[in-house]
């Protein structure tokens, strides 16, 4: 009696065990790896997707644009992205929103020159051939930066490639300098083996990482998407609660020592929002394309339409901000 009641019980955990696996809503998430989007990597590796009852994948990407690509080739159910990406494929896509900002810091974007090229601040760059990856946030900066010195994209001379490609043209000597992001400049650290000067413009664009997909996809997996939002918010709140515990994680992620990590971690703010600054930056960039003839428009479009404020209202209503 003893072992038919022990074969029912077990057979009952494994049968129980193996709806739970069912009843998994598979995400699929085409992601940018950089600190902005390190909520992903503590929701992941704290299993929060898990206990909202998700199996989430995530596959990287080396830009925000190539993550939204693979979100509009049916490849991701969702995106992140910086604004400036976002801005460019509203011209191009219609059927898509944004439905929060995961990560954001006014620091991350640096420019990195050779030591050897005579630059020692931005303003130095004039003439020099300065890379970075066109139409997406790092070229956003570039310029950004250059006007603050006294300089415009005229006064340098610009090569555009993809990031990945950028730390070893500048090994070689093909530009004397680039405008990037991590991981792109620790890769130039190691492969100049520390050769290099890093200018820093903190304050000058707050940039951030938000999450995008499909208006269908937010229709049809509402449900899904607010137990996403949710364990994101847990891994917030290991950010605020536990930084140390989130720098461990996240080191491990960016290849970078805790250290370095939790010092970011002061200055990052890596939380569920959608405030109103956003619509701001947005319509900034979109001047910022016009005046480089980078897009055709000659006006600015209205965002609102864009950005779907219902699923984080029903997660952290208190975190959104834009007025619809």
């Amino acid at each position: 009696m003893k072992r038919v009641f022990f074969t029912f019980c077990l057979l009952f955990c494994l049968l129980t065990s193996s709806s739970i696996i069912l009843a998994a809503e598979r995400l699929i998430v085409a992601n940018a790896p950089t600190l902005l989007t390190g909520l992903l990597n503590i929701a992941a590796d704290k299993g929060y997707f898990t206990e909202q009852g998700l199996e989430v994948v995530v596959n990287n990407a080396k830009t925000g644009d190539a993550a939204t690509r693979a979100m509009f080739v049916g490849q991701a159910d969702v995106a992140t992205v910086a604004e400036t990406a976002f801005v460019f494929d509203s011209f191009r896509e219609k059927d898509f929103s944004l439905f929060a900002t995961i990560g954001s810091w006014d620091n991350e974007v640096k420019i990195v020159a050779r030591t050897d090229r005579d630059i020692n601040s931005i303003a130095d760059l004039r003439g020099k051939v300065v890379g970075t990856h066109p139409k997406i946030s790092v070229h956003y900066f570039l310029t950004q930066a250059l006007l603050k010195h006294g300089l415009t994209m005229h006064d340098i001379k610009p090569v555009f490639m993809e990031a990945g490609k950028l730390p070893a043209a500048l090994e070689r000597g093909e530009i004397d300098a680039f405008s990037l992001r991590e991981p792109f400049i620790g890769q130039a650290r190691k492969l100049l083996k520390g050769n290099i000067k890093v200018f820093a413009e903190p304050g000058l664009y707050w940039k951030s990482f938000s999450l995008v997909a499909r208006n269908e996809t937010l229709k049809n997996r509402s449900v899904a998407l607010q137990k996403f939002l949710r364990a994101l918010r847990q891994a917030e709140m290991l950010v605020r609660e536990q930084p140390a515990k989130a720098a461990t994680i996240l080191a491990a992620h960016f290849n970078r020592s805790p250290e370095q990590i939790a010092s970011d971690l002061k200055h990052v703010k890596l939380r569920l929002g959608l405030e109103r600054r956003l619509v701001y930056v947005l319509e900034n960039i979109v001047n910022w394309a016009m005046d480089e003839k980078l897009m055709k428009t000659k006006s600015i479009p209205n965002f609102l339409p864009m950005i779907n404020t219902g699923l984080l209202r029903k997660v952290k209503s208190n975190s959104v901000t834009i007025i619809e």
